[in-house]
């Protein structure tokens, strides 16, 4: 028999579940229930009928709430209720909905009536690239209609993607409780700042069981800046295809090129078909979910850095990324630049366009010549910022310059383009 008094005593590590009390008092104020209105069985001749409710996060003191595109989705008129009890209404957008929305990130910003008319608390930001697994988190919604539930728990995991709940997904995965009613709600922190956007759970029963995800703050701050300042979410395009492989015997995966689309911002870096892509942004390229979440992160204009191998050897590309219609017209611009002028043009990281080549068959300018390594200001008096400002502006006098000015050198020229070049 062993004595218990022969083991040396194991120190235990603990933590105390922190006071929520403070989080939630600070938030509540922020958090709305929506109720989702349609007209009984689609005629718009007959009365509302109620569909559906969720929940909102208000994220400004102009009014604007962020909720999940799919609580809002299968309505036609929405009404918003306070945590104290008042009923508000909402007003429609330009585009004669009462809400704007991303479908591909699943979130939608609705718009408060008359927002002056109400002290309006807006929810505080925190910063979800801070967060660590194990730390603790709130949620608050509206769970089976039961308002403002406060429910606790732990983040599980993050950066989760190929979940299945929607076209760009970088999960928080937490083991907080909620159910139906808490989509659009927010995730807190211990110190009441919005750390995400509750929108989905893994069930099996339709109900809780241990696995729920949320947007993370900085995803949904982001859509919601795209939204109110754009009506949609600007997105850079590459023009590839990739598949995935996973190596046998290993975790480790391929990314190989499949398709390079003709005229893409890819195509025009030199990214080719067979290309292996080893690392995106300095980091690993782990996976095509973890690709693609990468470039819809970034801003229209930046630039996405890759290092690919390519018979045996590592190279660089860098890709300026794009809208895929703002693309196209800027291609075509360029096209017919080069035709009419031969006029090659480029631009740096501080978005001025260089002239990067010239046909030496074309002779487009009278008097001074423009050279390769000059800074196109403007043309025929409009100045451009960007090469999206010169598809605009070339395009509009129908791909036809008469003047423009550049620097070079310190120095400031103003070129006269011949009426009619040699075509």
């Amino acid at each position: 028999m062993i004595c218990a008094c022969c083991f040396m005593a194991t120190p235990v590590l603990s933590q105390t579940v922190p006071d929520f009390s403070y989080a939630a008092a600070r938030a509540k104020p922020s958090v709305v229930y929506i109720s989702v209105y349609d007209h009984e069985d689609g005629d718009k001749k007959k009365g509302y009928l109620k569909t559906g409710y969720g929940t909102g996060t208000v994220i400004s003191r102009e009014g604007y709430i962020i909720t999940n595109y799919h609580v809002v989705n299968k309505g036609s008129f929405y009404q918003i209720v306070f945590y104290d009890g008042t009923e508000w209404e909402i007003e429609k957008f330009p585009n004669g909905e009462y809400y704007i929305a991303d479908d591909e990130t699943d979130l939608a910003v609705l718009k408060l009536k008359s927002p002056e008319r109400r002290d309006i608390v807006p929810v505080s930001f925190g910063d979800s690239d801070q967060l660590v697994e194990g730390q603790w988190v709130i949620a608050i919604g509206n769970p089976y209609g039961l308002r403002h539930s406060v429910t606790c728990g732990i983040i599980s995991s993050l950066g989760r993607s190929d979940v299945g709940f929607a076209e760009i997904e970088d999960f928080i995965q937490t083991d907080v409780p909620i159910n139906p009613g808490n989509s659009g709600g927010p995730l807190l922190n211990d110190r009441g700042e919005l750390i995400g956007i509750n929108s989905a759970i893994r069930t099996v029963s339709g109900g809780f069981q241990g696995i729920s995800f949320a947007i993370p703050s900085r995803l949904a701050e982001k859509v919601y800046k795209e939204l109110v300042s754009f009506g949609r979410v600007r997105r850079g395009w590459l023009g590839i295809l990739v598949k995935e492989s996973r190596h046998p015997g290993s975790e480790a995966k391929d990314l190989r090129v499949i398709s390079v689309t003709r005229d893409s911002p890819a195509a025009a870096a030199g990214l080719r078909e067979g290309d292996l892509i080893r690392q995106a942004d300095g980091a690993p390229a782990q996976s095509q979910g973890k690709l693609m979440r990468l470039v819809k992160s970034k801003d229209v204009g930046s630039t996405l850095a890759l290092v690919v191998s390519r018979e045996g050897k590592l190279r660089e590309v860098k890709i300026v990324l794009r809208e895929k219609g703002d693309y196209r017209k800027l291609s075509r611009a360029l096209s017919r630049l080069y035709d009419r002028y031969g006029i090659r043009l480029s631009e740096n990281s501080e978005g001025i366009i260089v002239i990067a080549g010239l046909a030496p068959q074309k002779n487009a300018t009278n008097g001074s010549s423009l050279r390769v390594g000059d800074a196109l200001l403007s043309i025929n008096g409009a100045r451009l910022h960007g090469l999206d400002d010169f598809a605009r502006v070339f395009t509009r006098w129908e791909y036809s310059i008469s003047k423009a000015s550049v620097a070079r050198n310190g120095r400031l020229y103003v070129i006269d383009f011949n009426s009619d070049p040699g075509e």
